[in-house]
């Protein structure tokens, strides 16, 4: 069952991305709150955006004249401004004539009656749960990803936002590629939700994006410079935090957590928001073939068990990547390109990160005293079977 808390989180986020149809359509959790018709075939994400346009416009006073003074009026003015014509706080504010305060316990009141009017469409014989165990269970499906290379992709759908704002994105140069094993749908929803929370309440001037590893966490920072002291720091009023909770309800599903700092000067001030994001703790297993074919088949082999397959083509990516991994095995094949499997199967037994990573040996030469004599814990004969691959997976994890 539903309950009210964690349908409000879902519907906060829908509105954030009310004309991005992509995120609608690919939401992990929309559609469990927001129930699809019976034999529905259409596009999931237009259906969701017409049952909350429903909500919003169920709100306008009937039979009445539009007025910006009018209290009735407000709940209405306020999320068909700001959701669907895209208007920020701020501006919202001056429209209204009322304070940024105002504004935001008058836009949480707003947001409080479209719940009740989505919840009542979408479960009209049943009475929100307070029990948050009862909320759905969000399925985590973790890949590796470059964090860089999806902030880019995110920031990409909003630029045009960026852009008529007057906020100048600089990404920070990175010394090489950060993997980052995570669940790539539900971090664009939290890089979707902080963005949205930059533009609608950040009157900055320049946005600089960071990411770097730092011990067993990878940490993506977004540093927002206002030269202007008096629109800085509305970010943390106690009334506008709940910005922001959207972006802490998605870390909280892929145990990464947000944080919020303001540093002031005389003359300036930075507002910084860092996401960090823990390094999985989901088992993986490094295949390191320059056949695309053998990855494939590989996890494929792997896709019932709980351990995660990556693969690299290239061996001389191999040691980096294995670095930041640290899997907790490693399958190598023999003949590639460049560099040989006896030869990197060497610098990882003298690497002091990955020495002691098991390595499986697969090859179509018969070498399984050499295998071993190098430090293999196993040697497989090409082609290898999903029996062969499992039962010599099952020996050494269980080691």
């Amino acid at each position: 069952m539903v309950t009210r808390i964690f349908f409000n989180e879902i519907i906060k986020d829908a509105l954030d991305n009310l004309y991005d149809f992509a995120s609608l359509e690919t939401h992990p959790a929309l559609y469990s709150v927001i129930k699809l018709p019976y034999g529905f075939s259409g596009n999931k994400g237009e259906y969701a955006r017409e049952v909350i346009l429903d909500g919003i416009e169920k709100l306008r006073p009937p039979h009445k004249e539009p007025s910006l003074t009018a209290l009735e009026w407000r709940p209405y003015i306020i999320l068909k401004k700001r959701y669907v014509e895209g208007m920020a706080v701020q501006e919202l504010a001056d429209l209204l004539s009322i304070s940024p305060r105002q504004m935001r316990r008058d836009h949480h009141k707003a947001f409080t009656s479209l719940t009740e009017i989505l919840w009542a469409t979408c479960y009209p014989d049943q009475s929100p749960e307070s029990d948050s165990d009862l909320d759905p269970v969000i399925e985590v499906h973790n890949e590796m990803i470059d964090p860089i290379e999806t902030i880019r992709g995110v920031y990409n759908l909003l630029k045009k936002q960026f852009e008529e704002k007057g906020i100048n994105v600089d990404f920070s140069s990175s010394d090489g590629f950060t993997p980052l094993i995570t669940d790539r749908v539900i971090l664009r929803q939290v890089l979707i939700s902080l963005f949205n929370d930059i533009l609608h309440n950040q009157h900055g001037q320049h946005l600089g994006i960071c990411c770097e590893t730092t011990g067993n966490q990878v940490k993506l920072e977004f540093t927002c410079s206002v030269n202007d002291t008096s629109l800085c720091g509305q970010g943390s009023d106690e009334n506008l935090t709940d910005e922001l909770t959207a972006v802490a309800f998605w870390c909280e599903r892929i145990h990464a957590r947000v944080e919020e700092t303001t540093l002031r000067d005389h003359s300036s001030c930075q507002i910084i928001r860092t996401i960090w994001l823990p390094h999985s703790e989901q088992k993986i297993m490094l295949v390191i073939d320059d056949q695309d074919a053998v990855v494939n088949l590989f996890q494929r082999y792997m896709s019932q068990s709980d351990i995660l397959t990556i693969g690299v083509s290239h061996p001389e990516q191999a040691i980096s990547l294995a670095r930041h991994l640290h899997p907790a095995l490693i399958t190598l094949d023999v003949m590639m390109p460049q560099m040989d499997g006896w030869e990197l199967l060497q610098l990882i037994k003298l690497d002091d990160m990955l020495k002691d990573i098991p390595v499986i040996i697969c090859s179509a030469w018969e070498d399984p005293d050499l295998s071993s004599s190098l430090g293999a814990r196993v040697y497989l004969k090409k082609p290898v079977t999903q029996k062969m691959l499992l039962e010599a997976v099952d020996s050494l994890i269980s080691d």
